[in-house]
């Protein structure tokens, strides 16, 4: 007896980490004590955690164990930061906001050190490499009680105990009914299915990992009971990361299976959607829908959504009329705090018999139970949803629990609405994208690196990282981060050499369900959910423990975190996080101009609407536009995936600019070979401020796929040049092609590419063999078969703007060269420079025939200069970037105009010199010290990101304010919208239209497009006049024509043509 206790002693911390996989997942969320304001409460689980830590706290203390880990610093950093932000957040930010509570910040503190606190346990108690047998049966036999367990609440009444409000948070068990989601043990469906995404890889994983087949068919029909469970969860986010992760568990096992297995997954995805769970089915279908919308013709915002039904609806109804005269006054009545005197008089009542035959009808929105989930109330851009009709007053139907004196049913509010046909998000996304996301991005804004400390955020963010950033701040999202890092790092150096097909299999299984767990936790709290976080911690341990007992050489993390935050990898995700940080502000930028066209291209669909038909016209009909088909596709599934979300539009653009950047570093790396150089080069690209119209304007997207696609053809190029595999310079023809068809400026590709081939070889002369060989004579190809479909498409070619003056071409050329120039250094400010002195040189030609010459010379002597200062590879490079700034420009710098998007790609070139220029001033201050010439450059690269950092939030808030008054001109239309405007004989004249705000656009085209949005009439012509008298003379006096003038904020009033009308009704013009 006495060694059987021995044994269990020493063996303790195993058989607690196994007892604790098995009772967290399957033992309900019962609360034992409360906790003053919060309904989270301490539970049976945080008492038994209790005393197994007491159990290591001991063995610790008797030094049969150790401290020492791979976490151990790192997870003590953790919450050092965890608790210096808590107390940072308590005495310096709690007393400035409501509603967040110090004991509450205390409990979420120890909360989260309980958690990773398993870590210890089950790393100290894995001792031996026979254990996993044991881990694997309790995680199976686990995984079957929880499935078991859903299954006996879907079919056989089965209680739940669940925590998604404060009632539910009692304990009190709940019989759920036939189309409620299934939560299992868990504290809901959310949760089943974060655990589920976490187990059901490891399970399919481990299928591979042994050999006795009955196990494997044991282990197979597991996982399916654990999938359908998850149907029954109705999670989509959770479904779709499972899908990931088992791909990336077929990966990594058995690589032949994958595209073999993707097709029958497919099916069998489809047949099980379509027969087993329509619920999953309908929650995806549900996730956008359309709707009537209820809008404040005044303001232009919604009230709610509203049906049209018939008078008979209201029988038996107590109905009650009230005008209101505001949206303030809208929402005390809806709320119930109104002032009920009004509706004292018999007045007030409405007769069944005085409603009208059909009445719109907005309802009160449901209490949500936490299962049954009221109607979303997130509209995709409402200002652009068609206004289908006008209503001087709607019914709304009445909450039981409405606070009213009278027993009123149904209230008819009057006063001026349009109803419009909006796409609406779903209750769950709506609940994110406006309400817990930027609380918490509140949060994290009060302090950067601290966040607003623990419980500043609600209980349910519905993104993790989120949740973190807004609690313990960058510090302490880095902090979590690096846990996971290091995780990878053992992975990988200790992975290849397991010899255990089981001990790999569980490794490989835990990552992939780790990765569909962090992909999760972008929508879900998945890491501070408890069952989730104790389990995972606990598998952290075990895992830890593997490697350890596998590893066969020393790992020193903090070496090989050096390694890591040094590596491509990380500097892509340096920019990233750069790009995003510099030009997110840009995301409720509303649309403008040009932007209202190319969405008309991708919605208003006559004639043969289906995809391919649409994708086919646009590469065989231009209709006397540019010829950029890829543009146009682009557009056309941006729309028919996301409608008319700006927010989307400018996220893809961001990403757009992030890809081109990182396309530069690397091709700093192939041209410098300097990975510190590259860096520096490809974030003085981000904070470039003079092209930035490229990246707020949403109709210049085709612009920034045209440029990565240029950049990647150059950089597969020079791939193919060292390689030689011609799969790479398939793929750089390829990028050729595909620039082509975003934008007219893929024609150089070809060129930049024969520019680096001159470049590498060092010699001009190089370019006469360039011509003899084929593989670079074939690059042309794509550029003349652009030409041929741009000519048979009828494509618009050179007039107007677009078009070369060939006497004026020499002083374009060199007046344009240099104005790009002067963009790239100096950012925006420089159009305004460049303007002055073009409109000086234009009236003193003689003056621009001098200078030419005079810049000539001087252009020649400082290549002189160059070339006597600068080593022969540093001058190679300087003139690999002037040639591929010229080349860059060479479509756009012999027009008479100039605008700064067409400096996007050319200013790569100039980077390229700045970099080589910066690199010889470090040199030469040298003499100094290192110290000193690291500051000095440092100094200079601060000041000069400084001033263009100040340039792109001006940029931005000129394109804020231009946004803002086309959506102005959207509220004031609609708000004046009559309903005959939807008939045939309609024209729409507007009058002194905005061109421009600063250097951001309005309406330079596009009005015609913005009204056809508005009202989605074919019919309507729109017109744009210089002056008053003009448009009042053209439109005449029909109610069909009116006329709207624009006010300085975007708005536009309806100008009264009868006040003055002539009395002469024959002729009233005289």
């Amino acid at each position: 007896m006495k060694k059987i206790f021995s044994w269990i002693w020493n063996n303790i911390l195993f058989l607690e980490t196994l007892f604790l996989l098995a009772f967290i997942p399957l033992f309900p969320k019962i609360p034992l004590l409360d906790v003053r304001n919060t309904w989270v409460y301490i539970r049976a689980e945080d008492f038994i955690i209790f005393f197994v830590l007491i159990s290591w706290i001991t063995l610790l203390i008797q030094k049969k164990i150790k401290l020492k880990t791979p976490l151990t610093i790192p997870i003590l950093i953790f919450w050092i930061i965890g608790a210096i932000a808590t107390f940072h957040g308590i005495l310096l930010i709690f007393p400035t906001i409501a509603n967040v509570f110090p004991n509450v910040a205390f409990f979420s503190l120890i909360r989260h050190i309980e958690y990773m606190s398993l870590f210890f346990i089950a790393y100290q108690g894995m001792k031996e490499k026979k254990y996993l047998p044991y881990v694997i049966a309790v995680l199976t036999a686990t995984l079957i009680g929880v499935v078991a367990y859903g299954f006996g609440q879907k079919y056989f009444g089965f209680p739940a105990y669940l925590t998604m409000n404060e009632e539910f948070a009692k304990g009190i068990p709940i019989t759920l009914s036939e189309l409620s989601r299934v939560p299992s043990t868990f504290a809901g469906h959310y949760d089943l299915a974060a655990y589920l995404v976490l187990l059901i890889p490891v399970i399919v994983s481990l299928f591979f990992g042994f050999k006795n087949v009955f196990i494997k068919i044991f282990l197979l029909a597991v996982s399916f009971l654990g999938f359908v469970m998850l149907f029954l969860t109705v999670s989509r986010v959770s479904f779709f990361v499972l899908f990931i992760s088992l791909f990336l568990v077929l990966f990594f096992q058995k690589r032949k299976w994958v595209l073999f297995s993707i097709p029958i997954i497919l099916a069998l995805l489809l047949f099980v959607l379509n027969t087993q769970s329509s619920a999953l089915l309908d929650r995806f279908k549900s996730t956008v829908s359309e709707v009537n919308v209820l809008v404040d013709a005044k303001t232009g915002e919604s009230v709610g959504h509203v049906n049209f039904v018939e008078k008979d609806y209201f029988k038996d109804k107590t109905v009650l009329q009230r005008r209101v005269k505001d949206k303030e006054e809208l929402t005390k009545v809806v709320a119930g705090e109104d002032d009920k005197s009004v509706y004292a008089t018999s007045s007030a009542v409405v007769a069944f018999e005085l409603i009208p035959a059909e009445v719109p009808l907005v309802q009160a929105v449901n209490v949500s139970t936490g299962e049954n989930l009221p109607q979303g109330t997130g509209y995709t851009n409402l200002y652009l949803s068609p206004v289908v009709k006008r209503v001087g007053n709607f019914y709304y139907e009445l909450p039981p629990d409405y606070k009213a004196s009278l027993s009123a049913q149904v209230l008819v509010l009057h006063g001026d609405f349009i109803v419009k046909r909006a796409s609406a998000y779903d209750l769950s996304f709506t609940t994110r994208f406006q309400g817990e996301w930027p609380n918490a991005l509140l949060a994290f804004k009060r302090n950067i690196l601290m966040g607003s400390g623990y419980g500043s955020v609600s209980l349910a963010v519905d993104n993790n990282y989120l949740r973190i950033l807004g609690e313990i701040g960058l510090l302490g999202f880095a902090s979590f981060f690096v846990l996971f890092l290091i995780l990878a790092i053992y992975i990988k150096k200790t992975y290849p050499g397991i010899d255990s097909k089981l001990a790999k299999s569980f490794i490989l299984g835990f990552s992939a369900g780790l990765f569909g767990l962090a992909l999760n936790a972008i929508f879900i709290d998945v890491f501070e959910a408890s069952k989730i976080a104790f389990v995972l911690w606990l598998l952290f341990g075990v895992i830890f423990a593997l490697l350890n007992m596998y590893q066969k050489q020393e790992i020193n993390p903090l070496s090989e975190l050096k390694k890591v935050l040094l590596s491509n990898y990380a500097v892509g995700i340096y920019l990233l996080l750069f790009s995003w940080f510099m030009f997110s502000n840009m995301l409720n930028s509303y649309f403008v101009g040009d932007d209202f066209t190319w969405l008309r291209w991708a919605a208003d669909c006559k004639d043969n609407c289906s995809p391919f038909s649409v994708i086919a016209n646009y590469f065989t009909n231009s209709d006397g536009f540019f010829y950029r088909p890829g543009t146009k596709i682009y557009f056309y599934l941006m729309y028919q995936t996301f409608w008319l979300n700006q927010v989307v539009y400018h996220t893809v653009s961001i990403i757009l600019h992030f890809i081109v950047a990182l396309l530069f570093f690397f091709l700093s790396k192939k041209i410098i070979k300097n990975h510190l150089f590259a860096v520096l080069g490809s974030l003085i690209f981000l904070i470039l401020s003079g092209a930035t119209e490229s990246v707020f304007w949403i109709s210049s997207t085709g612009y920034l796929f045209n440029a990565a696609f240029i950049l990647l053809s150059l950089i597969l190029f020079i791939l193919w040049d060292e390689k030689k595999k011609y799969y790479l310079y398939f793929l750089s023809f390829l990028c050729i092609f595909l620039a082509l068809l975003f934008h007219e400026l893929g024609v150089i590709a070809p060129l930049l590419i024969i520019a680096y081939k001159i470049f590498k070889e060092g010699t001009i002369s190089y370019i006469a063999k360039i011509y003899k060989k084929l593989e670079y004579v074939l690059l042309f190809t794509p550029v003349l078969g652009y030409l041929l479909l741009r000519f048979l498409s009828q494509s618009h070619w050179f007039s107007g703007d677009y078009s070369y003056n060939v006497v004026k071409l020499p002083f374009n050329f060199i007046g344009n060269a240099i104005g790009y120039f002067l963009i790239t250094i100096f950012g925006p400010i420089a159009l305004s420079v460049n303007t002055a002195l073009r409109s000086i040189l234009r009236e003193n030609l003689l003056l621009s025939i001098i200078l030419i010459p005079v810049i000539l010379v001087f252009g020649y002597f400082v290549y002189l200069f160059t070339k006597k200062t600068f080593e022969k590879k540093d001058l190679n490079i300087i003139l690999f970037g002037f040639a591929f700034y010229i080349i860059s420009l060479l479509p756009f710098i012999g027009l008479g105009n100039i605008t700064s998007r067409y400096d996007y790609l050319a200013s790569i070139g100039l980077i390229f010199i700045v970099l080589i220029i910066g690199k010889k001033l470090y040199e030469a201050l040298l003499v100094n010290g290192r110290n000193v010439a690291v500051l000095v450059v440092s100094v200079v690269i601060l000041i000069f990101a400084l001033f263009h950092t100040i340039q792109i939030q001006q940029t931005y808030s000129q394109w804020q304010d231009a946004g803002g008054r086309a959506k102005k001109f959207f509220i004031s239309l609609e708000a004046q919208y009559k309903d005959y405007w939807s008939g045939d004989n309609v024209q729409l004249h507007f009058v002194n239209v905005p061109i421009k705000f600063g250097d951001a656009w309005i309406f330079p085209v596009g009005l015609s497009d913005a009204v056809w949005f508005a009202f989605k009439n074919e019919n309507a012509k729109v017109f744009q006049h210089t002056d008053l008298k003009e448009a009042i003379s053209q439109a005449g006096y029909e109610l069909s024509h009116p006329v709207f003038k624009f006010n300085d904020d975007g708005s536009v009033v309806e100008v009264d043509r009868f006040q003055k009308q002539s009395s002469n009704l024959i002729n009233p013009n005289q």
